[in-house]
């Protein structure tokens, strides 16, 4: 039995942020980050961030920068919002 990724965020001198959990990379610019984790999405606030290590198959994302907010939404992915819309448009 395969197990779970946990979610994990450490973030150190709001420079370095190490997140485990990841499913997907909705949005990356170098002012905002949207991430689908397994805890719900994750919006991430900054300037000058850049990716410094992507792994989606072991969940992990390394982001370099000045960090300034993270704030968590409930709901799904846009992948999921464009399947329920589009379901709803052909009912």
């Amino acid at each position: 039995m395969e197990e779970k990724t946990r979610h994990k965020i450490t973030l150190i001198n709001r420079e370095v942020l190490d997140i485990n959990g990841v499913i997907n990379v909705e949005k990356f610019t170098d002012e905002d980050i949207l991430l689908e984790t397994d805890q719900g999405m994750l919006n991430i606030k900054g300037e000058k961030m850049y990716m410094k290590q992507l792994n989606l198959d072991a969940g992990l994302i390394v982001v370099e920068g000045s960090i300034k907010t993270l704030t968590y939404h409930e709901g799904s992915s846009s992948k999921q919002r464009g399947i329920n819309l589009l379901g709803r448009l052909f009912k």
